[in-house]
């Protein structure tokens, strides 16, 4: 089971860390705001999972008189009050986002966000309060503690947050925010069968079973950035009088068109437009009924044509 373990705990961080790499690259292409939302999740995430590879190859290679010294000691301090923050962090980031997603009014989401931190210092709180004061000094103890059970605690939290994206999915206005809020549920929902599973085979091991939920989390962030990418920054972002005039659309709707080929949101093009978002959605829908289409990937596609 160790064995089994250490290459699971491997791989995922390999996938982790490989597409957080490569979502730096297409942030540094795009510059939009979803790839600079999902680094503050990925980053922390990798920094989390390689702190917890190489303290288990630590613990691997060592021999027990350098585990014992002094200045493997102030690492296991070191790595242990890090893990804690990151740990804390990454369930921040993944809250908040989740909060910006769900539809609420700013009142509501100012709250919530309130709210949010609250918990999120009580938790932090509680967290080194548990594991100080359960190691008594020990910081070796303290650490492989942390490795063992903070994070794989902290991920209990999630399956709220897949209950509420598959709730608040349905009422998206958007189809980036059903993607997302669909992937927060497909991702975290799991979680619910495989916490008892890590309990029974994988309690005294550092990888958890959980640590699979959040490289499709990974995964799925970098599916959706990269099909964003690849349908919309890599067409041309405006369209000329003679190209609007051959799809028969208006001068308007041509500005609309070339502000949804951007990847823009109806809210963000009401705000550049100085219209409501109703109008916007309206001119939407006519520009679908002439084109043809009923989505903007079939938009896009036919834009290309």
């Amino acid at each position: 089971m160790v064995i089994l373990s250490d290459i699971l705990l491997f791989l995922t961080t390999a996938l982790v860390v490989s597409i957080t790499c490569l979502c730096i690259l297409l942030r540094v292409r795009m510059s939009d705001a979803f790839t600079g939302s999902f680094l503050t999740l990925l980053a922390p995430l990798s920094l989390q999972m390689c702190l917890t590879l190489l303290t288990t190859y630590l613990s691997r290679v060592l021999d027990e008189t350098r585990l014992l010294s002094r200045s493997y000691e102030i690492y296991a301090l070191g790595a242990t009050l890090l893990s804690i923050v990151l740990t804390t962090f990454i369930l921040f980031m993944l809250s908040r986002y989740l909060i910006k997603l769900i539809r609420a009014t700013e009142k509501q989401k100012h709250l919530g966000n309130r709210i949010l931190t609250f918990l999120i210092l009580l938790f932090l709180i509680l967290s080194l309060w548990v594991v100080f004061a359960k190691s008594g000094g020990d910081w070796v103890k303290a650490l492989d503690d942390t490795m063992r059970y903070h994070f794989f605690s902290a991920s209990m939290f999630l399956v709220i947050h897949g209950i509420l994206g598959c709730i608040y999915a349905k009422k998206a206005t958007t189809w980036e925010e059903e993607r997302l809020l669909k992937g927060i549920c497909y991702t975290f929902l799991p979680l619910f069968f495989l916490f008892p599973l890590d309990m029974l085979f994988f309690r005294q091991v550092a990888f958890k079973l959980v640590y699979l939920s959040f490289a499709v989390l990974s995964v799925y962030l970098y599916y959706f950035i990269s099909r964003r990418y690849f349908l919309t920054y890599e067409m041309t972002g405006s369209i000329t009088a003679s190209k609007a005039k051959q799809l028969g659309v208006s001068e308007r709707e041509a500005e609309i068109i070339s502000l949804l080929v951007e990847g823009l949101s109806n809210q963000e093009i009401a705000k550049k437009l100085f219209i409501s978002p109703n109008t916007v959605k309206t001119h939407i829908k006519n520009i679908y009924a002439k084109l043809g289409v009923s989505n903007r990937l079939q938009l896009f596609n036919s834009l290309k044509q």
